[in-house]
């Protein structure tokens, strides 16, 4: 990557003596996409990150990466290392640091925190203290959350390799002397005098440098002194410190009467072999104008023939936040990077509440290169920051090393994370406890029972470990639909054991993707639930669980919650739960029941990412109102809010909202038994909305990533069920706008409605069988010139990127992770529910492309915030291409074909022209980009920055109603 800052740094440095005949000892910019001499260690993940052509390397949580090198027998040593970062909160930071002592203790080269997270690199440079180090250790490091990503990248250590013998030597011969530093009263200057160029210094100024002899022997260090006009009183100073500064000897003095101009010499030959540092100083103590001449300066040594033993450490000192009462370890390395024997003492025990659990160290002996591990556990019994220092004796100069480890004890209240204040006291009149300690039948209630009551109190016990159900059938009841019959076992949940971690009042499933647990027709879809207490539970803590039932090899989703009692013992009662609410045009039922449960409690070793995750996931939802609030917020609007959603019927509406202004503005979560009380979490398909998401944004993503061109691959190279000669002029391209030139009819739908599609295509749940249906259209007009609905075409793109992905990254590397949720879903803080699509039941897995991903509204509306108004930039960095996705949203003359009047289809997104609109009455052509999705789904994307989404399942797709009163807040038309 070019680095303007590390341009201007490096042509300073050509100014600069100790740069002039710099030596490269470190070039490192990782374009060769490796970084295996890198060490990685921590929690948290690293990859090689490819962007704009340029790599990095990404790394997040608690991630190292160290970098072993040396500088010795180099002088004015300098080092530079970029650090970008992208999507940082308050308290996340990214850092390059430095250690000249093995990793036992680290120097900060540069901080990056969220203020300055914005995607572009800043160069960090240090030219102190680096000379002549055996084993200099240069880090990146990540302090963040997962998913917050810190990016390393153009390390350069350069360095003056001295003649043999020669550890330091300046004779301010090119009239630089900034790697001096400076400081006190007086003036500073480089004085030429009689064409010799040395040091002048006046008043109490001084110019001090550092060095290192480290490695040396026989150290022999001069300077030169000379002065002018001094009066009785003045005196000029050379001097030398080996023990930063808090003494220092005395080299060589000139006073008043040794003032003719002439330089003096002070020489010491002993006392400084294997310094790790030495100051050496001019200092003046005169009137101002009468001057100090320092010059030549040379220190000399021979190098040793051995390093000795030398202890470097490695792994993560802070554990992070961790609840009071909970353990988390951390672990660490010693290793023996010297070249003669390292004898470890014995360690002694740590201050509570840290321990060493597991110590492999004490008192062995390493021969070069051998290690050792430490294991250091950290059990808070109190809130807030610790630390603690393990010092490790051993036979190096150095010893002991001291090693801090931290941590962060949380809240030692019994909540620490959304605490309640309720008395407990809720009156409850259904699912009370004995409802839920019984196996009698149960009815349908409002859904408000399933949700947190006003008066709930902080849990009194904890759900950690394996919860288990024994299913049994319920009672289903089709709500206007007659298919249950095609289903087996419709009314029956599928298998349940599941793990699940508490934190504070939220319960959080280990497992946040769709899960096959072996049912003939649902997949589970399990959600983040609350816990609470209430007073007549006798004990008991009450948990809600919101959940999903999703058709298997489909994406119809059905929401539900269910609820129980539990203690830390283990005990549990029935659970009882109710789905009143689905997004499935075709199949709609209640289904309520009451099954037992098995709660084996026990620590989850996933606990501590699990949480982490979730209080990112949290802490970056766009900030909620209910749709009432518009009112509100804008009066002068007049908004009437019931004509918001309007488009679609009441009773077919699952989710719908507007983001205005940053703020997402949701309406209810209407089901047939009141609200749904986990409206933030609730579970919604996509349909072909994921056309754009998975299919578009993957070729957009991939153009962007690698370069240009791929837009242009040919299906026929990449698909090779595509061989066919109908397919070989057919590009990537073309697919995505279902402009194949191929297929059987042309009539709205009618490809995608027959029969044999639904039987060849999405009935089947191989590859093989999905990808020899969707090659199997013939010819029928030249490609890019007629827009026939075909999901199988989505399909084949799907297909291509995948193939075409493997060729660029390697065998058994996956579009849809790297491309879409590393690069987007993640830094978009899209659910995890996103992490994971519907790909066919076989080996291949292929992603289906056009449906099959789970969402949320917050993903939905943050989806449509990133390709309109944030216009594919994530951190400053441009993740899409820019004139692809500027074609999808209709911001070039190339508006794409038309697929009826008024309409068009670019890039896998849907273009609606508002002036065709009966209610919104714009005048000239407003093109108003969308998603668009089975059954009645959609994101508008509007030129006001607005987005307005809907999910129903009716097959109402309009949306005008509600933009024509969003328009009394912003302007539409004409944008």
């Amino acid at each position: 990557m070019f680095n303007w800052q590390y341009y201007l740094f490096s042509v300073a440095c050509a100014c600069l003596a100790a740069c002039a005949s710099a030596d490269t000892i470190v070039d490192e910019d990782f374009q060769s996409a490796a970084y295996s001499s890198w060490a990685a260690s921590g929690d948290g993940s690293d990859s090689i990150n490819l962007y704009q052509g340029n790599y990095s390397v990404r790394h997040d949580g608690l991630r190292t990466l160290t970098l072993a090198t040396s500088s010795q027998s180099y002088q004015n040593v300098a080092l530079s290392m970029d650090v970008a970062a992208t999507n940082l909160v308050q308290g996340d930071s990214c850092h390059a640091e430095v250690s000249d002592d093995g990793g036992a203790t680290w120097q900060t080269v540069g901080i990056i925190g969220a203020s300055d997270a914005n995607g572009s690199f800043t160069t960090f440079t240090q030219d102190t203290g680096l000379d002549n180090v055996a084993e200099l250790l240069l880090r990146f490091r990540a302090y963040t959350l997962y998913g917050h990503y810190c990016y390393a990248d153009n390390i350069m250590l350069t360095g003056q390799a001295g003649s043999p013998g020669v550890v330091f030597e300046d004779t301010f011969q090119d009239g630089e002397y900034s790697n001096w530093q400076l400081s006190g009263d007086g003036s500073d200057t480089a004085n030429a005098y009689q064409g010799n160029y040395s040091l002048r210094l006046d008043g109490l100024r001084q110019a001090q440098f550092t060095a290192s002899t480290q490695n040396y022997e026989n150290v022999t260090l001069s300077v030169d002194l000379g002065a002018l006009y001094l009066v009785s009183g003045d005196s000029c100073h050379g001097e030398y410190s080996l023990d930063n500064g808090n003494t220092w000897v005395s080299l060589i003095e000139v006073t008043s009467n040794q003032d003719d101009g002439s330089l003096y010499t002070g020489t010491v030959s002993s006392g400084l072999d294997n310094a790790s540092e030495l100051l050496l100083r001019f200092r003046a103590n005169t009137l101002y104008g009468n001057f100090c001449y320092g010059d030549n300066v040379s220190l000399t040594g021979s190098p040793t023939s051995a390093t000795g033993p030398l202890l470097s450490v490695s792994g993560t000192t802070d554990i992070g936040p961790v609840e009071v009462g909970q353990t988390a370890q951390t672990e660490l390395t010693l290793q023996n990077s010297g070249d003669e024997a390292l004898s470890i003492g014995t360690l002694a025990a740590l201050s509570a509440p840290f321990s060493l659990s597991n110590d492999t160290c004490s008192s062995q002996t390493l021969t070069p290169t051998a290690s050792c591990q430490l294991t250091v556990t950290f059990t808070p019994d109190t809130d807030g920051a610790q630390s603690t220092t393990l010092l490790v004796p051993s036979n190096t100069a150095s010893s002991p090393a001291s090693i801090t480890v931290s941590g962060t004890g949380l809240s030692a209240s019994a909540c620490a994370f959304d605490c309640l204040t309720g008395s407990g006291n809720t009156a409850r009149s259904e699912l009370t406890y004995a409802t839920l300690s019984n196996t009698s039948a149960l009815s349908l209630v409002d859904y408000q029972h399933y949700g947190v009551p006003a008066e709930a109190a902080n849990p009194g016990n904890t759900l950690e470990g394996t919860l288990s159900l024994t299913v049994s059938p319920g009672t289903l009841t089709e709500q206007g639909t007659a298919l249950a019959s095609a289903y087996t076992n419709p009314d029956s949940l599928p298998p349940f054991t599941f793990d699940f971690v508490q934190y504070g009042t939220h319960v959080l499933p280990v497992e946040r993707q769709v899960v096959n647990t072996g049912h003939t027709a649902w997949e589970w879809v399990l959600l983040p639930g609350r816990v609470w207490n209430e007073s007549t539970d006798n004990g008991y803590s009450r948990v809600a669980l919101p959940f999903a039932l999703q058709e298997i090899n489909a994406n119809c989703t059905h929401n539900g919650v269910m609820t129980f009692l539990f203690k830390d013992d283990g005990s549990v009662s029935q659970v009882a739960y109710q789905i009143a609410q689905e997004t499935c045009e075709y199949f709609k039922y209640n289904l309520h029941g009451k099954v037992s449960a098995d709660f084996t409690p026990g620590e989850v070793s996933e606990r501590a990412t699990v949480i982490n995750r979730y209080v990112q996931e949290y802490a970056n939802r766009l900030p909620v109102k209910p749709l009432s609030a518009l009112v509100t917020d804008y009066p002068a609007a007049g908004i009437v809010t019931a004509n918001i959603g309007s488009d679609q019927s009441a009773s077919h509406l699952s989710a719908y909202g507007v983001l205005v202004d940053g703020t997402h503005y949701r309406g209810a979560c209407q089901t047939r038994y009141g609200l749904y009380p986990f409206c933030n979490v609730m579970a919604l398909p996509s349909y072909s909305t994921a056309k754009t998401i998975v299919a578009g944004l993957g070729v957009m993503r991939a153009e962007q990533a690698f370069g240009g061109s791929q837009q242009d691959l040919t299906v026929s190279s990449y698909v090779s069920a595509c061989s066919g000669s109908q397919w070989q002029d057919v590009t990537l391209l073309n697919t995505l706008d279902m402009a194949t030139g191929n297929y059987d009819s042309n009539q709205d739908s009618a490809d995608e409605g027959a029969q044999k599609t639904v039987d060849d295509f999405f009935l089947v749940a191989s590859h093989a069988d999905k990808i020899a249906h969707s090659c199997a259209y013939p010819r029928k007009t030249a490609p890019g010139t007629q827009f026939v609905y075909h999901t199988s075409d989505t399909y084949i793109v799907s297909r291509l990127l995948q193939q075409y992905y493997e060729q660029q990254a390697g065998s058994g590397a996956d579009y849809f992770t790297d491309l879409l949720v590393e690069d987007i879903f993640k830094p978009l803080y899209l659910s995890p529910l996103s992490y994971a699509s519907k790909r066919t039941y076989d080996s291949q897995a292929q992603v289906w492309g056009g449906f099959g991903l789970t969402l949320t509204g917050d993903d939905f509306v943050k989806l449509g915030q990133f390709m309109g108004q944030g216009a594919g930039q994530l951190g400053g960095q441009t993740v899409l291409d820019p004139t692809l996705l500027a074609e999808a949203m209709q911001q070039t003359s190339n508006r794409g074909l038309s697929t009826a009047p008024g309409s068009r289809y670019q890039h896998s997104v849907w273009a609606y022209d508002l002036s065709a609109s009966t209610e919104v009455t714009c005048t000239t052509s407003t093109w108003i980009p969308y998603m668009s999705g089975f059954g009645g789904i959609g994101v508008v994307m509007l030129p006001n920055d607005m987005v307005y989404y809907y999910v129903s399942d009716n097959n109402q797709y309009g949306f005008t109603k509600s933009l024509k009163e969003l328009e009394k807040i912003s302007p539409i038309c004409g944008q």
